[in-house]
């Protein structure tokens, strides 16, 4: 089970919003006695200390009750009281929260790569409507997880295709036992280039490393 840990920082807070994907952004809910109604957020603008949702639904919230905001990055969650948000048709704004709770660091290190190493991976869609292979840099790694950095021209492409298979790491043909899912999309400061994470079913392979450190150690990098 997931562990959470409190939120009590603003500007922590705000960083952590701040990387909400941009697809499956969230929820927003309000809990009555009698029932429960959700509404998935399709767009989040951020104004300094203001936010405002964008839902798929008109709101049709009791304003005596308090409403709830989970965004898909560590599940991050806080609450508002009826006093801290306005609500019209399908929009919703409020400042930012005072406390917010999130999912701990997980467990398995996840590696930062040297941005001069030019580490790149060939990704293999599943889809069975998609034939293109298509080549990312490698950014971070894990035990069971990557993420990678692309063109946001293919931004789309990642939102139609989600599945796929490693096929090349730094060129070199090598296929992958895991299949990858992707996690999340987000925006990189560089508006050219999008983040996307992704998360596998089983564990990478010994070799997959093996690849990478020869290749760092080709630009004298330490081992990772």
């Amino acid at each position: 089970m997931d562990k959470y840990r409190l939120l009590a920082h603003k500007d922590e807070i705000l960083n952590m919003v701040k990387k909400a994907p941009v697809v499956e952004i969230g929820d927003i809910w309000q809990t009555l006695p009698f029932k429960r109604d959700v509404y998935k957020i399709k767009k989040l603008e951020i104004f300094s200390d203001d936010l405002i949702f964008m839902t798929t639904m008109p709101f049709e919230f009791e304003d005596d009750f308090p409403v709830y905001i989970r965004l898909n990055f560590k599940n991050l969650i806080f609450k508002l009281s009826p006093n801290e948000y306005k609500t019209f048709k399908n929009q919703m704004s409020c400042t930012l929260p005072k406390e917010a709770k999130a999912i701990e660091d997980r467990n398995l290190l996840r590696t930062k790569l040297p941005k001069q190493s030019h580490l790149n991976i060939t990704l293999r869609t599943l889809s069975v409507d998609t034939a293109l292979d298509i080549k990312v840099t490698l950014e971070d790694v894990s035990e069971t997880g990557m993420g990678i950095k692309a063109s946001s021209l293919n931004e789309d492409y990642f939102k139609r295709n989600n599945v796929f298979k490693i096929i090349m790491v730094c060129g070199r043909k090598h296929m992958e036992e895991t299949t990858l899912t992707v996690k999340h999309i987000s925006e990189k400061d560089h508006k050219s280039f999008i983040g996307v994470g992704l998360s596998g079913n089983v564990p990478f392979s010994d070799r997959l490393f093996e690849i990478l450190r020869e290749e760092m150690r080709k630009v004298k990098f330490a081992n990772i």
